[in-house]
């Protein structure tokens, strides 16, 4: 009995147990093991840290640009990188400034790839910095280190296109008329900060009147601030034209539509012309400092002027530039810059700063053998009348010289060097001022006359090879010459006239015409000299040449 009793305690220990076990098994929930799998993950080494990269390289996220951040990484891991995602976010000044993720391709085991963060902007961009931060991201955690980037961010910079000057030239005698050739020349300028981009300038002009140029438009992608672009036309009106006037529109147009100025320019037929005029722009310079460009030199502006009126002063003043026009087998590389311009101003500064009466100044522009000669002769005959008489002769153009007899000549427009028979000696021009009895003669030649082969024709630097012979002065002459025999009479080409002319000028413009000749030759001598070397990178020496009746009183004649 005792026997069962124990047998039967053991099998209700046991179900007890199994029943427990059971219960234990119910509750608990099993382990998780992944199934074994071969995983290769990428790597990344950082070639190129992040660096922001922007089209006007001033590293700074302007309005309206598109830019990126960009950074370089190589795979070095044990398997290709797949899925990859760009990432990139921002904060600070972000106004008008849009980034996004976007995916990439696969990169294979020991690939390279340049990794971009494009970033956008508007006309809502606004001053300030904005922190970027970027990174790889792979989708099993195996990303890049995020990457912190400050940069600047800059408002919109307005651009301002705008015509700053104006010159007509090629006027003979300085007046509009019709029928009667004339170039205008434009300088367009972007005045303010920003980039002024596909910029059109387009001239407009009443029926009857004539572009020969065939260019009414102008077209440039764009311009910096402060840049500037020069536009020539050449125009004619007919006859059919019945204004007083010639209204003239420049109109002007770029990217935005409206950060741009229309110029209206009216000029006066029949009347005497200026060669030019200068329109005055109020300058709002943020950070760059801009010069206001200008057609014409310093000389050319605010000439100085005298309330004395000298009647017995006569003047003939020769400008001859364009002779390729006039001539078959010269191109206008073979023309002398600015000899126009010299003219005219010259001009100016004999009636406004030296007294001289309008009526006794004649002013040839591309004067032919014929007008030349005719004019010399007028300009004796009229001083010949007057013993108080003093003739100024002023020629900017061509001079070469007889091969032969090495005696310098001026040079027509029309006359070519192979063939001096009807070109000016000046022997013969020395002769014919100082025989009119006039008590002062000057003569300013800015040319030279040291021609060279036949073969070789007028060259584009007022200059060429042989030593000219001098001549020997009779009379009341003084000649002042832009060089010694040898050398060439250079341009001065950002004063856009000749070196010689454009240090005259300034001598009247700094002394209001108040003078020595003494004092005259000296500025010239050096500046001239000094500024060439500089300017050209040759040497350009005037010289004075007197006749013996005058070599000593010649340094203390005035205007």
């Amino acid at each position: 009995m005792q026997k069962r009793i124990f047998t039967l305690s053991i099998v209700l220990m046991t179900m007890i147990v199994s029943v427990a076990f059971a219960q234990s098994e119910a509750t608990t929930p099993p382990m998780s093991f992944n199934i074994a799998k071969e995983v290769k993950p990428p790597l990344w080494e950082i070639v190129e840290e992040p660096h922001f990269v922007d089209a006007d390289g001033n590293n700074t996220i302007d309005a309206n640009e598109q830019c990126r951040i960009v950074m370089k990484i190589k795979n070095i891991g044990m398997g290709d990188g797949m899925g990859l995602t760009a990432k990139i976010s921002a904060k600070g000044t972000t106004n008008g400034i849009s980034i996004a993720d976007h995916k990439l391709p696969t990169i294979p085991v020991n690939s390279t790839r340049t990794i971009e963060f494009p970033i956008n902007t508007d006309m809502n961009t606004a001053d300030g910095a904005v922190e970027f931060t970027v990174y790889v991201d792979e989708p099993l955690g195996f990303s890049t280190d995020p990457y912190i980037i400050r940069i600047r961010s800059r408002k919109f910079q307005e651009p301002l296109i705008v015509v700053k000057d104006y010159v007509v030239s090629g006027v003979n005698g300085g007046t509009l008329k019709r029928q009667m050739p004339f170039s205008l020349e434009i300088l367009v300028q972007n005045t303010q900060q920003g980039l002024g981009e596909n910029v059109h300038v387009e001239l407009q002009y009443p029926n009857n009147v004539f572009n020969s140029s065939g260019n009414d438009l102008y077209t440039y992608s764009e311009l910096l601030p402060g840049e500037s672009k020069r536009l020539s036309y050449n125009l004619i009106i007919s006859n059919k034209y019945e204004g007083a006037t010639l209204p003239l529109k420049v109109k002007i147009r770029e990217k935005y539509g409206r950060y741009a100025q229309d110029k209206e320019i009216d000029l006066t037929l029949d009347q005497p012309l200026l060669a030019g005029r200068t329109i005055e722009v109020e300058s709002q310079v943020a950070r760059t400092d801009i010069m206001d460009a200008q057609l014409r030199s310093d000389v050319d502006r605010d000439i100085p002027k005298t309330s004395k009126n000298n009647s017995h002063r006569f003047a003939i003043i020769i400008g001859n530039q364009d002779y390729h026009t006039y001539q078959t087998g010269l191109e206008q590389e073979q023309d002398v810059p600015f000899a126009v311009e010299d003219a005219n101003v010259f001009k100016q500064y004999c009636i406004h700063t030296l007294g001289f009466m309008e009526d006794n100044v004649v002013l040839l522009n591309n004067a032919t053998s014929a007008k030349m000669k005719q004019e010399i002769d007028w300009i004796t005959r009229l001083a010949s009348r007057d013993p108080q008489s003093e003739i100024v002769f002023y020629y900017a153009g061509h001079g070469y010289p007889n091969e032969a007899t090495k005696e310098p000549y001026l040079i027509p427009v029309d006359v070519n060097a192979n063939s001096l028979s009807t070109a000016i000696p000046l022997y013969e021009l020395y002769a014919k001022l100082a025989n009119s009895g006039a008590s002062k003669v000057t003569i300013f030649l800015d040319a030279c006359f040291s021609g060279g082969g036949r073969d070789v024709g007028l060259v584009a630097s007022r200059g060429v090879k042989i030593t000219p012979k001098k001549d020997i002065l009779t009379g009341n002459v003084v000649v002042f010459s832009a060089t010694t025999a040898d050398q060439s009479a250079l341009p001065y080409n950002d004063k856009h006239h000749g070196m010689f002319t454009y240090f005259l000028l300034k001598m009247m413009k700094e002394t209001n015409g108040d003078f020595t000749y003494k004092e005259l030759y000296e500025y010239l001598k050096k500046n001239v000299d000094d500024s060439c070397l500089r300017v050209n990178r040759k040497e350009q020496t005037p010289e004075v040449n007197t006749s013996y009746q005058v070599q000593d009183v010649w340094e203390n004649w005035k205007f």
